[in-house]
């Protein structure tokens, strides 16, 4: 009895959450239509984004390049030896957090699909920009490990850095097959060190072969790994895929600092709305959502 009481408790509130998001996603959208039309957009990528927005409801992103994802058509599975939920990818298991019920799966699933499309402002590789083989790949934040699980088979080695610990369980049975070459580490990385914080300058310290890719998404904290990992930097040339939407000052602050550390860099195309940060969204409201930085002076 406790147990149905706690599911039906369960979806009740997620049924409130999303019923409240929703309500709130439809007006933020007629504040975005209703600012645009007394202030058209110069910027083009905005000048779409407003057009898309005005035929289709609030999302996270803007295109039609999304419209061929469908949460309901995604296949979710437990695994009986461990009891965790998965979705196959490209013949391999990516594994969800326990407490994550078919839906919810469902819903991550696809917007990691979405988010990850050629076309979406969130890929974080491109034809000129992408991992090549034997390279050594820093998954700084990486969830579920999606992004890595698509490249295990071009990677010397992975280094997933993940905080959460129901994420932890669920990536050491995704890369179970891959032990030899992969590395989780249970820690928030930043500009510090101790109290579950590491820096990637001092992780790495004591790792002769340095990524040559890193994947940089950590809710916010971007700027702190920025920081933390000055002395990589310099040491080869590397690649780096960092998330610029977490704060709308983000893509400036962080355009400033590749260029004043020699690197040559560019944003995404497109561009999105943070639904995380509704509650004081304000104009230009859309974000840039991704920088692509190579250095080339070592």
């Amino acid at each position: 009895m406790r147990k149905i009481i706690g599911t039906l408790h369960y979806k009740i509130r997620s049924r409130w959450i999303t019923f409240t998001h929703q309500k709130k996603q439809q007006r933020v959208r007629q504040m975005i239509l209703s600012y645009y039309a007394q202030h058209p957009p110069r910027e083009k990528e905005i000048q779409e984004a407003v057009t898309y927005l005005s035929g289709h409801t609030l999302t996270t992103f803007y295109g039609t390049f999304q419209e061929k994802y469908h949460a309901d058509e995604v296949s979710v599975c437990t695994d009986a030896a461990i009891g965790l939920p998965y979705v196959m990818v490209e013949g391999k298991k990516l594994f969800f957090k326990r407490s994550h019920n078919k839906r919810t799966v469902q819903l991550l699933y696809n917007a990691l699909r979405i988010e990850q499309d050629k076309d979406a402002p969130h890929c974080y590789i491109d034809p000129a920009f992408r991992i090549h083989h034997e390279e050594v790949l820093a998954d700084v934040g990486c969830a579920e490990g999606y992004f890595s699980l698509l490249h295990m088979e071009d990677l010397k080695h992975v280094y997933l850095f993940e905080q959460d610990p129901e994420w932890v369980e669920a990536l050491e049975a995704t890369f179970a097959p891959w032990k030899d070459k992969v590395s989780i580490i249970p820690a928030f990385v930043s500009d510090q060190n101790g109290n579950g914080h590491i820096s990637l300058d001092h992780y790495f310290v004591q790792h002769p072969e340095k990524p040559d890719f890193y994947k940089i998404d950590v809710e916010g904290a971007e700027g702190a790994v920025l920081q933390g990992m000055k002395r990589l930097l310099l040491e080869k040339p590397v690649k780096i895929a960092l998330c610029t939407y977490h704060h709308q000052e983000d893509f400036e602050i962080f355009s400033r600092f590749f260029t004043q550390n020699g690197f040559s860099h560019r944003p995404n195309p497109g561009v999105m709305i943070y639904q995380n940060d509704l509650d004081h969204i304000a104009p230009p409201f859309f974000r840039k959502c991704l920088i692509k930085a190579t250095s080339n002076h070592v």
